[in-house]
């Protein structure tokens, strides 16, 4: 019966097992193989720890973490980390009060007395006196070394020591050793006062700890973000009680208990501010009207709109790495200074902050000058000839493969009489074969060396690997020289030297460094061009960021004040980080353009794997189609996976195949390529126009960094208008200048379509701009393409009025001019979207452009023939009708 209960419990267990095993997989591992990875590594570093070293394998894995940061998990992961810390806590628990309640009694109650109890209080009150003593003597290194470290953190770290398992391991350890440490009523005593203390600090903890983090400011739930939360929540109520109201007109829902979804939908704010949190405010008094002012309303709104920004930031970050534009390395370094920041007051991201998480190791580049420097191949730099024919015949023989290749293989074969000199038998055994090789190879080194001086004469002294050389072997001369003269042996009485000059004719192998230096170089280039590549991702995503926050800084920021300093500095930031994105553009632009490349490669396979989920959901294919088509989608991922590192920039003469008004038609392109030209300066010309300037004030609204490929002045080309900006080069740049009489030749006589398709190439930038603004974060590539497939620009005359809204339309962008509402009599100024309401508007300028999205095609044919779909004829619902 025993045995059928043990087996029904071991069948329960595993089975348990599998299941939060499958649970795991299912929830918090992106992928069901990262599971068996993690059980592997956790177990070899328990085994590493307890087997090998001798340590704890709990304390093993404590010590890795402290190397681990938020950037070293994927997004999504905190919640399971938690509950999997919680669940560690109170297994620890249990086994202390196991140990005390079962496994103490046994060996320990029977020998203790009162004396035991204040021994254990005593030793409890030491060690804090103590922990605080080294805390005070380690301050100053930790204050360097710990980053936001503080007396604070000291008083918790005194107090929160290490406890609980560990330290009853060690009791028992110390109690029951293998060492006689006295009576059995000793090693009780030691062994109740270790559980004792333990027991002391959880019950103490338990109540001082949670008072004294809250006390001094240290909990991880701020009160500004849990404020954050609260009124978050607020606003979610307010929102689903205002859907509630619109629904009630609904006549199909007018017969339902509203009173009883009333009730259900008002929930509990779990987040609810105790009174001390929501009077904390002190009030002040304006001197002159002597109203009360709440002094930290504003800190408080900062705070808050600073919280908001920093989560909407992190949203954008995770919403990138699911569409495959950031990396998950990139997005970690950005989620993890995201939240780095999101706990400290008075501090805010920023690209130069981003720069530090994100600068490559200079170990690389210091290697790379290195290799250049000091291992110079002299082949490049053969100098003169000698006059003299000894000197010219050694200059021919130096510079020649044959002499370079034999200096190779006697270095070579040299390792090996060095290798047994490590070996202290086979040294003993060839002893005088290993002192006849060296000096051999070492007449070989002489006269190797006088070769080179004689064929480079001064010019050798100018190599550093040259001299490296010749330091080398000078060492040998004069090793040989100590062993002759009997200065030093080699045996047991001077051991030190004896190492050390093994050591020094190790350094002979260097030489092979030389012949291997070109892939060495090959691969610290490469993985420097992964660092670049590294950086410039995460730069990347970090603009784009910025860019997503703009778009819902309103729904951030609760006051207009917090409003305008939180656009400032995300205007400013996102400017500093587009010129870094652009010089390391210019510093490495094969490395954009190959970044860039492969981007927009899994931005359009995520977008068709979009569609196909979407036809799926319509039931248009079946879930096996659906299947084929997402391998077909996959294994062009894998294609991507394997494109060449490094993709080069485009030239001038490929460069207009890739402007969209152009098309990619020959024609267009050597039309336009005819009267292309190259910039050049004009010293009258340029004072003229600063002189014009001067007598005209034009504003500059903001200053907009561009990367290459961009195109400036279609606009004012379009518009016949001045332009009211200039460009100014950070760098060195090869500019593409079309003279705009040429431009409207193609547009009048050859190509009139072109001006169209640069009207559409304007209107869809302003158009995606705006539409983004109306869509959720999780929304925006799918059903912005969906949108953005079927416009079109169209013109708005000043003298006539223009209908734009009907049952086709879904949106209207206004991307150029201003337009007035013939209804409503309101001005709109581009760039603007036009409500639903507005359905005719009228030009107030010469040029006013709309660009107009249509509804899909399927939609628009059942809304024009609407009517079709009526029935016929009415049916009769009395019971004696007949057909």
């Amino acid at each position: 019966m025993e045995e059928v209960f043990e087996n029904l419990t071991t069948t329960h267990n595993v089975k348990l097992s599998n299941a939060w095993l499958d649970l795991l997989k299912s929830v918090f591992l992106s992928t069901p193989q990262d599971l068996p990875e993690i059980i592997l590594i956790l177990s070899l570093i328990c085994t590493i720890g307890g087997e090998l070293i001798g340590m704890s394998g709990i304390f093993t894995l404590a010590t890795i973490g402290l190397f681990l940061n938020s950037t070293s998990f994927k997004p999504g992961v905190e919640a399971f980390l938690l509950e999997f810390w919680n669940c560690l806590s109170f297994i620890g628990f249990l086994m202390v009060f196991t140990f005390i309640g079962l496994l103490i009694p046994a060996h320990t109650y029977l020998y203790i007395s009162f004396s035991d109890v204040y021994y254990s209080l005593n030793i409890y009150f030491t060690l804090i006196v103590l922990r605080l003593l080294v805390f005070l003597l380690m301050s100053p290194i930790l204050s360097r070394l710990g980053h936001g470290f503080s007396w604070r953190w000291a008083f918790i770290m005194v107090w929160s020591e290490m406890k609980g398992t560990p330290n009853i391991n060690m009791a028992l350890l110390l109690a029951y050793s293998d060492v006689s440490l006295g009576s059995e009523r000793e090693r009780s005593q030691i062994l109740f006062h270790g559980v004792s203390v333990c027991v002391i600090t959880l019950i103490v903890n338990r109540f001082i700890l949670p008072m004294a983090v809250i006390k001094l400011g240290l909990r991880d739930v701020t009160s500004t973000k849990y404020k954050s939360v609260y009124y978050t929540f607020q606003h979610f109520q307010e929102l689903t009680k205002s859907t509630a109201m619109a629904l009630k007109f609904d006549k199909d829902l007018a017969n339902a208990d509203w009173n009883m979804v009333d009730k259900a939908i008002i929930l509990q704010n779990p987040y609810a501010l105790n009174q001390e949190e929501t009077t904390e405010h002190q009030k002040v008094k304006c001197p002159d009207c002597n109203k009360e002012i709440d002094e930290t309303l504003n800190i408080e709104a900062m705070e808050l709109a600073n919280r908001r920004l920093l989560s909407a930031q992190i949203a954008s970050y995770q919403r990138q790495y699911r569409n495959e534009i950031l990396s998950q390395s990139a997005m970690q370094v950005l989620v993890g200074a995201a939240g780095s920041f999101g706990e400290k007051k008075g501090e805010y991201m920023s690209p130069e902050n981003i720069k530090n998480y994100s600068e490559s190791k200079k170990l690389l580049s210091f290697l790379r000058k290195l290799l250049l420097n000091w291992v110079y191949n002299t082949k490049k730099d053969k100098g003169v000839p000698s006059r003299y024919m000894f000197l010219h015949a050694c200059h021919s023989i130096v510079f020649t493969n044959e002499f370079e290749y034999t200096g190779y293989i006697a270095v070579l074969m040299n390792t090996y009489p060095m290798i047994i000199c490590w070996i202290s038998r086979l040294k003993d055994i060839y002893q005088y074969e290993i002192k006849c090789a060296n000096y051999y190879f070492l007449t070989f080194y002489i006269l190797e060396a006088l070769l080179k001086v004689a064929a480079m004469r001064k010019e050798f002294f100018s190599h550093t690997w040259l001299l490296f050389e010749l330091g080398i072997t000078l060492v040998g001369i004069l090793d040989i020289i100590l062993i002759e003269t009997d200065s030093i042996s080699y045996k047991f009485d001077l051991t030190e030297t004896v190492v050390f000059m093994n050591v020094v004719r190790l350094l002979r192998i260097l030489r092979i460094l030389k012949l291997i230096t070109p892939k060495l170089l090959q691969v610290i280039d490469k993985r420097m061009s992964q660092q670049i590549s590294f950086r410039y991702a995460i730069l990347k995503g970090y603009v784009q960021g910025e860019m997503d926050v703009l778009n819902i800084i309103d729904q951030i920021a609760s006051s207009k004040q917090a409003k305008q300093i939180l656009l400032k500095r995300v205007i400013r930031n996102m400017d500093h980080a587009m010129k870094e994105l652009g010089y390391l553009e210019y510093d490495h632009p094969e490395i954009a353009v190959t970044m860039k490349t492969k981007e927009e490669v899994n931005v359009m396979l995520n977008m068709a794997r979009e569609i196909v989920k979407a036809f799926r959901s319509k039931g248009i294919i079946h879930k096996v189609e659906g299947a084929e088509i997402n391998k077909l989608i996959m294994a062009k991922k894998k294609q991507v996976l394997e494109l060449q590192s490094v993709i080069q920039p485009l030239n001038v003469e490929e460069a207009p195949y890739y402007i969209p008004w152009l098309s990619e038609d020959p024609e267009a392109i050597s039309f336009i390529q005819l009267k292309r030209s190259k910039p050049h300066l004009e010293m009258d010309r340029v004072s003229s126009e600063s002189e014009v300037a001067q007598t005209r004030s034009y504003t500059l609204p903001h200053t907009e960094y561009l990367l290459s490929g961009e195109i400036i002045g279609e606009l004012n080309c379009l518009t016949k208008e001045r332009m009211q900006y200039s460009a100014t080069c950070k760098t060195v740049v090869e500019t593409y200048f079309i003279p705009i009489s040429h431009l409207y030749e193609g547009f009048e006589k050859k190509y009139p379509n072109m001006k169209y398709k640069m009207w559409q190439k304007i209107g869809l930038a302003i158009t995606a701009q705006k539409i983004r603004e109306n869509l959720s974060f999780e929304d925006w590539n799918y059903k912005m393409q969906l949108k953005l497939c079927n416009v079109f620009v169209r013109d708005i005359p000043k003298t006539t009025k223009t209908d734009i809204y009907d049952e086709t339309v879904t949106h209207v962008v206004l991307i150029h001019g201003s337009a007035e509402d013939c209804q409503l009599r309101k001005i709109y100024k581009a760039p603007f979207l036009i409500p639903v309401t507005c359905h005719q508007i009228q030009g107030l300028e010469e040029f006013t452009k709309v660009m107009i999205i249509q509804t899909s095609v399927a939609v628009r044919k059942f809304r024009w023939n609407v009517k079709k779909y009526n029935p016929p004829r009415r049916i009769s619902m009395k019971p004696d009708s007949t057909e």
